[in-house]
């Protein structure tokens, strides 16, 4: 069994394969590389590196968002793509989830964040692998407030933690952990593993219907909103 899986939801570009033993290579190239020119590339040289075809992958994961609106589009047009071009099952999985994926400890509640700009965050929160919140779109007060209902310390991850991270330390002091800086990212590797998983488990998305999760509208349709109300 193979899985293929797409990351272009966050600053980097990554691609990784995962078979029923574990995770069998991953590539990622780093913040400031294009995915409209990188992905496709990459792609190839993974596919070469572990000497197999698109042909050989059992299923293809996907990062649905949140994350980079342009990014998010691309991934999921070529995974898209490629599942509806070799009819083979695709599956979706949420970049907070890939990301909590990468950084569990077990005994600890996880907070994966992201930066959603104008003070913002993506969040989610985690425990034992387990799903505790669906994805939301909040602020640093709102998500400690939502910390606060459960008595474990809390790991946070993930890039929200360079605008947040302050904040949250003074919110909630001791009860505040972070995750070593190396575990936040490899999203693609997280993403395969995953999609593995899901993809055992039936939990398989329709390509033609399936959309990017962005939480949000992006600034073209706000500005067309406001331009509407004024």
């Amino acid at each position: 069994m193979n899985i293929l899986a797409i990351d272009t939801s966050a600053v980097s570009v990554g691609a990784a394969i995962a078979d029923e033993m574990g995770l069998v290579c991953q590539l990622e190239l780093g913040a400031g590389r294009q995915a409209s020119e990188t992905l496709l590339p990459l792609l190839k040289s993974l596919l070469g590196l572990c000497k197999l075809a698109l042909s050989d992958m059992d299923a293809l994961a996907v990062t649905i968002g949140p994350g980079s609106f342009t990014g998010l589009r691309i991934g999921l047009a070529t995974a898209k793509a490629c599942a509806q071009a070799l009819a083979k099952p695709l599956v979706a999985v949420s970049t907070l989830e890939a990301l909590a994926y990468g950084a569990y400890e077990h005994g600890h509640l996880l907070c994966p964040i992201l930066n959603a700009r104008r003070g913002e965050l993506y969040a989610a929160l985690f425990a034992e692998k387990e799903r505790l919140s669906e994805d939301m779109l909040t602020t640093p007060l709102k998500l400690v407030k939502l910390v606060e209902n459960y008595s474990k310390p809390v790991i946070f991850c993930g890039d929200g933690l360079i605008e947040a991270g302050t904040q949250l330390a003074d919110l909630l002091g001791n009860r505040m952990l972070k995750t070593q800086e190396q575990r936040q990212y490899f999203l693609a590797a997280a993403t395969a593993l995953l999609g593995r998983d899901k993809y055992l488990a039936g939990e398989l998305a329709d390509p033609i219907m399936l959309q990017p999760r962005y939480l949000r509208p992006s600034a073209a349709e706000e500005n067309r909103q406001e331009a509407l109300d004024a």
